[in-house]
């Protein structure tokens, strides 16, 4: 299936520089989190593991791993297995910890989704991961009801989360009922650490989605590496999506750490402001734009943000300026954390002592890293750029089902290419300078350029297009379009706002194009390939 990292590091060439990380070697066990939950149930079974920032609700440690267990036993009696895969399909609520928990418990696979899809979206994604059951959010019942059903899955196989009175709108099963129940009694059996147990979608260094396979391993290691660096507390603000592979990594790190996280479902002003100051939060995980929202809107001086001493973020680089204006204003560190999918997520993290302005910190535990010159393929020493490749236990097992994606990602060595350009200096920090790979990256999001042309080029009146980064008036990095029209000179050909507005309305948000240049050609290679 691709990588399958054994913890045996492969010959590497003679000529290979590896840097290595500044941190001690650990050992990371044979287990996977249910183990580690069980474990937590007995030493903390009292201390709030899951706390909703909206309703104030608490779930204990104790209450996690019951729950846990009897959501398992419900969905074994429905026919869960290990191997089968679920789409998780929601926001941020205090029982996606649960579900993802239950789910590694019965070595079945949870492929996690954005609760912004359309259905025609969410469908894709639930015919390529080959899903059998969905679990989806009380509010988004209907998209997933037409994506699931398009794709050949009937009601009887679906579920509902999110704290509500109200009925299932078309008869799903309610997780809520399920996890109070103990007429199913669930035995668990103990999966091999190496088992694949998540398949997040990401775009990888190019194309359109691929199912990311990871391993319990990846997931439980990354969690420890993470856990080496970060700095220690009583609970921590879990604002990232639970769907996106960083969010996934804070509800391990969170069972691993017997510490609380308090759950947003969304980016509210109020909201989480609020959540900083009534519990007290030392350490935020954030967006890049909620970094933004810190450091310049009015609202915050409304609220005792005192107890807050660092904020978290990744998902796409925040710059030394903006670093800068919230330590000013808030006196807060910002901290960078740098990864993607395929490393489950991360590979460097900015630690509390140690910190350079501009960084994505040092490599966490058990990690090593490759600069590789784009243009001669050679190993490069300190201080030069070049595309940065990984390894570690957190690399993923592979792409599914996706030989010639696996062939492309992964070197004979068993490093990781990221597509992503930068350095490593003197002292072991990592600045990442630019993506080589096409994805647009915006607001956090990943957004593939031949998605939105291939809804471009449906128009009647687009002969051809590119899409590629773009820049708002902030520097904010946004999808743009460069577009021939079919008949420039016509009186009805479409304005900018037609274009933008026609590539809106059968994609999500974050995918809609922002801003539209009208040329007279698209610049190609011999062979057709479009020249960004």
């Amino acid at each position: 299936m691709g990588n399958c990292y054994s913890g045996e590091l492969p010959i590497e060439p003679r000529d290979a520089i590896i840097h290595k990380s500044p941190h001690p070697h650990i050992v990371v066990p044979d287990i996977t989190i249910w183990e580690v939950a069980e474990k937590q149930a007995k030493l903390h079974g009292d201390k709030p593991a899951f706390v909703c920032g909206l309703t104030h609700e608490v779930i204990t440690f104790s209450e996690l791993f019951k729950r846990a267990n009897r959501l398992a036993a419900a969905f074994r009696n429905d026919g869960v297995q290990k191997g089968s895969v679920v789409v998780v399909h929601s926001f941020n609520c205090i029982e996606y910890p649960v579900v993802v928990l239950a789910l590694t418990g019965l070595g079945a696979v949870c492929s996690p989704s954005s609760p912004l899809f359309l259905p025609n979206e969410l469908n894709r994604q639930i015919t390529k991961a080959k899903a059998s059951y969905v679990v989806t959010h009380k509010q988004l019942e209907n998209v997933a009801l037409e994506a699931a059903t398009n794709a050949g899955l009937t009601s009887d196989v679906m579920y509902t989360i999110g704290s509500t009175k109200e009925e299932s709108e078309h008869n799903f099963k309610n997780i809520d009922d399920l996890v109070l129940q103990d007429k199913w009694i669930f035995k668990h059996k103990r999966i091999k650490p190496t088992t694949r147990v998540m398949l997040p979608f990401s775009s990888g260094t190019s194309g359109n989605p691929k199912g990311v396979c990871l391993s319990a391993k990846n997931l439980l290691a990354n969690a420890m590496q993470i856990g080496y660096v970060e700095p220690r507390g009583d609970n921590f603000l879990g604002l990232v999506p639970f769907f996106h592979i960083y969010g996934v990594m804070l509800i391990h790190l969170s069972i691993l750490q017997a510490k609380s996280i308090v759950i947003l479902p969304r980016f509210m002003p109020d909201t989480l402001l609020g959540a900083l100051s009534k519990y007290k939060i030392r350490t935020a995980h954030i967006a890049p734009p909620t970094v933004l929202f810190l450091a310049h809107h009015p609202l915050v001086d409304k609220y005792d943000l005192s107890s807050t001493e660092f904020v978290v973020s990744g998902g796409a680089p925040i710059g030394k300026q903006v670093e800068g204006l919230v330590y000013k204003r808030l006196g807060l560190n910002v901290k960078q954390i740098y990864g993607m999918t395929e490393l489950s997520p991360a590979v460097n993290y900015g630690e509390d002592d140690t910190r350079k302005p501009g960084s994505a910190g040092r490599m966490v535990p058990n990690t090593e890293l490759r600069v590789r010159c784009v243009n001669t393929g050679k190993d490069l020493p300190a201080n030069m750029e070049g595309e940065l490749l990984y390894r570690g236990p957190q690399v993923m097992l592979g792409y599914e089902n996706n030989h010639e994606a696996n062939q492309n990602i992964f070197t004979e060595d068993g490093f990781l290419r990221t597509g992503d350009i930068g350095y490593i200096d003197d002292d072991g920090f990592v600045f990442v300078i630019d993506r080589a790979k096409e994805l647009i990256k915006y607001k956090g999001h990943q957004v593939a350029p031949g998605e939105l042309e291939d809804v471009l080029n449906h128009h009647p009146a687009i002969a051809d297009c590119c899409c590629v980064r773009g820049q708002n008036a902030t520097g904010e990095e946004i999808p743009k379009a460069f577009v021939v029209l079919e008949h420039p000179g016509d009186l009805t050909v479409p304005t900018r706002e037609n274009v933008i507005t026609y590539v809106s309305e059968p994609v999500v948000p974050y995918k809609k194009v922002c801003d539209v240049e009208f040329i007279d050609s698209i610049s190609k290679n011999a062979s057709g390939k479009l020249l960004r």
